[in-house]
């Protein structure tokens, strides 16, 4: 039996985006057409479509450790795959939908400071995926073979209500950052850095990032916290895509509770 996600219910978590997604095999007869085709089949409440190029595909692998891929340019040639990317959003503002020939991403988007959990959210995903899916088979562009598994979120914490300035970080992510210890004199500007994590055994991969940016309204400095798992679907991976999805929630979530600190967690009113 599959043990429930880890879901800490909190009444004010600083998460402002998470991003759930499937990565499959090219369907090669997906054409412009179709994105237009889904979109009419999804009805009015879906009413904000654009485009972009497509995001490129992405593998954990765990042949060689993961240091030996760096340090160096790495140029690749390859043709524009058309079509492109197709998104259209919810007219509620909340909520997105990112279609390529390789991936189905959904993703919820903070609005009025208000989270409606992972429980609810990989509900939705999954009946969207699934309504995709029997779309590609209806018209005839193939089954649609899944093998990866992504999951993102978002994390903000504004300058001014968090933080002053980013010798300050340690004190709500002490589990990330020490404290610095430069030369007398010195002010703290800047800090930024990366964490990968092996979800052992190659489950996947939790990749961590902290950057200073913009919030989410793009009116106040922020850090900004991005926690991104993924991992195969099939041969030496999740037995399907929700159990992957759900590896990663995990893995990001417990992740999250051990990096940030208790006052922090305290201050956001943990309701479970």
């Amino acid at each position: 039996m599959m043990s429930s996600p880890v879901t800490p219910d909190f009444a004010t978590p600083p998460v402002v985006e998470l991003v759930l997604g499937a990565q499959f095999s090219p369907l090669t007869k997906l054409t412009a057409g179709h994105f237009g085709l889904f979109w009419q089949e999804l009805g009015g409440e879906w009413a904000e479509p654009g485009d972009g190029t497509p995001i490129e595909d992405q593998f954990e692998l765990f042949d060689r450790p993961k240091w030996d891929r760096l340090g160096g340019v790495e140029l690749r040639l390859a043709p524009v795959r058309l079509p492109g990317r197709f998104t259209v959003g919810h007219r509620g503002g909340d909520r997105l939908l990112q279609l390529q020939a390789t991936r189905f991403h959904f993703n919820w988007r903070r609005r009025d400071g208000f989270y409606p959990s992972y429980r609810k959210l990989i509900a939705e995903f999954e009946a969207m995926f699934e309504r995709f899916a029997a779309f590609a088979a209806a018209r005839g562009l193939g089954k649609v073979l899944v093998n990866q598994w992504e999951l993102t979120y978002i994390d903000e914490f504004r300058q001014g209500e968090y933080w002053a300035t980013p010798a300050d970080w340690s004190t709500f992510l002490p589990g990330l950052f020490g404290s610095p210890r430069p030369a007398d004199g010195l002010v703290l500007e800047h800090r930024a850095a990366e964490w990968s994590y092996e979800i052992p055994p190659n489950r996947g991969r939790l990749h961590v990032a902290a950057q200073p940016g913009r919030s989410l309204d793009g009116r106040h400095p922020a850090l900004l916290l991005q926690m991104t798992a993924r991992g195969p679907v099939g041969k030496n991976g999740a037995t399907t895509l929700r159990a992957g999805l759900d590896c990663g929630h995990d893995a990001a979530v417990g992740t999250f509770l051990r990096v940030t600190s208790d006052d922090v967690q305290n201050r956001w009113g943990n309701k479970s």
